[in-house]
């Protein structure tokens, strides 16, 4: 038998990682079914309805795990750096990690304002220091609209889901 030498067989490896590679790094590479997986997962971990975890994923990235925002926030859930950290979010672009944190840190905005939605994503969006400051939803024009269109998302969601 022929063994192949340590050149091909390096080769080999290299080429396998860069496909490896490709694959994991591509928008889109995951099939849908894993990412409602993981989304059903994240939910269920910290008692959040799955379509609103959608539905803030649709507005916030697109469904995007390697979306960066020009403010910094990164991955499907749109997590600032300084609260990956936090939470312990280790790598922001893997969905699965992204989402149990964002999950876990929606929880707790749920359980600080007495599980009002709205000001949840307020906080979500524009910091829980702003919601409280204007007791709701601070006159931000980007979290009124950010919001607003998390909220349609959820209600569309909601009405598809047999």
């Amino acid at each position: 038998m022929d063994w192949p030498t340590p050149s091909k067989v390096k080769a080999a490896v290299t080429f396998k990682s860069l496909l490896l590679g490709l694959f994991l790094v591509a928008p889109g590479a995951f099939a849908s079914g894993d990412l409602d997986s993981h989304i059903r997962s994240a939910a269920h971990r910290f008692r959040i309805d799955p379509l609103l975890v959608k539905a803030i994923m649709e507005v916030e990235s697109r469904a995007d795990r390697l979306a960066v925002s020009p403010k910094g926030a990164q991955g499907l859930m749109q997590v600032m750096p300084k609260t990956a950290e936090q939470l312990g979010i280790a790598n922001p672009h893997h969905s699965l990690s992204n989402l149990m944190g964002a999950c876990e840190y929606l929880r707790t905005l749920l359980n600080r304002f007495s599980f009002d939605i709205p000001k949840a994503l307020a906080a979500y969006n524009a910091g829980p220091t702003n919601v409280d400051r204007y007791g709701g939803i601070p006159p931000f024009r980007e979290t009124q609209r950010y919001v607003r269109k998390v909220l349609a998302a959820y209600d569309r969601l909601k009405k598809q889901t047999p």
